[in-house]
């Protein structure tokens, strides 16, 4: 392609759109894939660096020019969007390699030096350019619908998460509470063997007092009833309590699996929502290529 042909046929992009290092590089992991979507193989891809072309996905050779290893030429495409920093697209008629091709080529950005650092460039045939918005457009819609999903995926992760936290603190604190009944029980068990205690001195105080104690050995009996009830009536709730304190032992322990296993999966989901988001920026971009071709 010769400096005048550039000159004579550049549209520039208004919309400057740009890539970064990263960008391109995630770029080129999903050209292979694209250029396959089109069965006719009437796409292609190529990359430069600052000198030469270093990568072409080109099934049919629609630019022979692009050479991987072969310094590209002065004043070409790739010269041209470097030193203006600006992407071109380039229609080229059937008499120059064949058939009417579109040629569209994007500067590539360091990601800390903000120098370009290289080309991205894309062939296609008139007939297909069509096909190629739709198809970015369709990708791009398709990955907004999905990253809206994990969005609020991840949104129901996190109030789960919270949720089964909470829901574990109230378990630790039933727990507690458990354990704190058992401590009033063991209080009321001492408290009823020292009823019983003295009940028992009493009775032999009324023994002693013969008749005139009687009375007083009725009431010291009573006494004695009254304190093994409330022991027997502690160890009932005592018993009971040990049944709740396991229930709720087993349930802390599936409420604590809960938990961690939520926290997983709203890690998880983060991650996947940061993977999609990452998606979407090069859809973005895909499909602002896509309009400039």
């Amino acid at each position: 392609m010769s400096k005048a042909t550039i000159n004579d046929q550049i549209k520039v992009d208004s919309t400057g759109t740009v890539l970064n290092s990263k960008l391109y590089n995630s770029l080129l992991t999903m050209l292979p894939r694209m250029a396959a979507l089109f069965t006719d193989r009437t796409v292609g891809f190529y990359a430069t660096d600052r000198e030469k072309f270093i990568m072409k996905i080109d099934p049919l050779d629609l630019v022979s020019f692009v050479q991987p290893g072969q310094a590209f030429a002065r004043g070409g495409a790739a010269d041209y969007v470097m030193d203006s920093r600006q992407p071109m697209a380039v229609e080229l008629g059937a008499e120059v390699y064949g058939q009417p091709l579109r040629v569209a080529c994007f500067p590539i950005f360091d990601d800390d030096t903000d120098e370009p650092i290289g080309t991205l460039g894309m062939v296609i045939t008139r007939h297909n350019a069509q096909a190629m918005k739709e198809m970015a457009a369709s990708f791009m819609s398709g990955l907004t619908e999905i990253s809206a999903a994990i969005q609020q995926t991840a949104s129901s992760a996190a109030s789960i998460n919270t949720s089964e936290q909470q829901l574990n603190q109230h378990i630790e604190e039933i727990q507690h509470s458990a354990r704190e009944i058992f401590s009033i029980l063991e209080s009321i068990k001492s408290i009823a063997d020292q009823t019983k205690m003295l009940g028992l001195n009493a009775a032999i105080e009324a023994a002693r007092a013969g008749d005139a104690g009687k009375g007083f050995g009725v009431v010291a009996e009573e006494i004695r009833k009254l304190s093994e009830s409330s022991k027997q009536t502690a160890q009932g709730i005592g018993n009971f309590t040990r049944i709740i304190e396991e229930k709720i032992r087993i349930a802390s322990e599936s409420s604590r699996t809960t938990v961690q296993a939520s926290e997983e999966q709203a890690a998880a989901s983060q991650e996947i929502s940061a993977s999609v988001e990452e998606l979407l920026a090069i859809a973005n971009k895909l499909n602002d290529l896509a309009e400039v071709i």
